[in-house]
């Protein structure tokens, strides 16, 4: 679903240029989850944006469902989830997540509520906070009607950008238990994460980005092997230390 090579982005121009991802390559195939780890400003979120066309590479090719990422079909294809959300806070949640099903071009409505109701329950959200508007809501709250506005109308390709921050262990374990109905029907999931059980029970396979590089990639639990440690951390080091990005 998704293909990269020499994969490059560069902010500013001459002297000022900043190379914020520097020659990856990557591959998302149907039905698997690949993360992207790495610490702040190893270029993550800036793949991430590549991958949805909202940033155009300065060089090499991204690709999503076979042609340019970006393009109107593939965005109608895939859900988005940004590290922080815009709230729409006169709007209650159900209301939230409808309005997204409608952009989304799910037209029916009662497909459209039986979608909202389904993402709503799925990300844990109980019909009194469904209720509620989102100017009331905490950033859990928001974070998990997020992931059901992301999913009302069932993407083939899912995006998350730090899914599981601000979630309490429950919401993570109904974020991961979303994802695993999305890969049961087929999706795929490229997501950023610094939390290890996320990455654990979601990734298939990750690549560790160190400067906009990547240091390392492979299954997960081969990255892992031998971290005792519930952060990622220990991995980055070691990994900047082997490629000699940790000065």
């Amino acid at each position: 679903m998704v293909s990269a090579t020499g994969l490059v982005k560069t902010y500013g121009r001459g002297k000022d240029a900043v190379a914020a991802v520097r020659g990856i390559d990557l591959q998302l195939a149907t039905g698997s989850c690949l993360g992207l780890l790495g610490p702040n400003g190893s270029g993550k979120s800036t793949t991430i944006k590549l991958t949805l066309g909202t940033l155009r590479p300065t060089g090499g090719r991204i690709e999503t469902f076979g042609g340019p990422a970006g393009r109107r079909s593939a965005r109608a294809r895939t859900g988005y989830v940004p590290e922080e959300a815009r709230r729409f806070g006169a709007l209650t949640g159900r209301e939230t997540v409808d309005l997204f099903a409608r952009l989304q071009g799910v037209r029916g409505r009662a497909e459209r509520r039986q979608r909202v109701e389904e993402a709503l329950e799925l990300v844990g959200l109980r019909p009194e906070a469904r209720r509620q508007r989102l100017a009331t809501y905490s950033r859990g709250m928001a974070r998990r009607l997020a992931m059901a506005a992301a999913w009302v109308h069932q993407p083939d390709l899912l995006v998350l950008d730090e899914p599981t921050s601000g979630l309490d262990p429950l919401g993570t374990d109904e974020m991961l238990a979303l994802l695993d109905v999305h890969r049961r029907r087929g999706g795929a999931t490229l997501l950023s994460t610094h939390d290890r059980v996320t990455a654990e029970v979601a990734c298939d396979e990750a690549l560790v980005l160190v400067r906009g590089r990547v240091g390392a990639a492979g299954p997960l639990d081969t990255l892992l092997a031998g971290d005792d440690s519930p952060s990622l951390l220990p991995l980055m080091r070691s990994t900047a230390q082997a490629e000699g990005l940790d000065g």
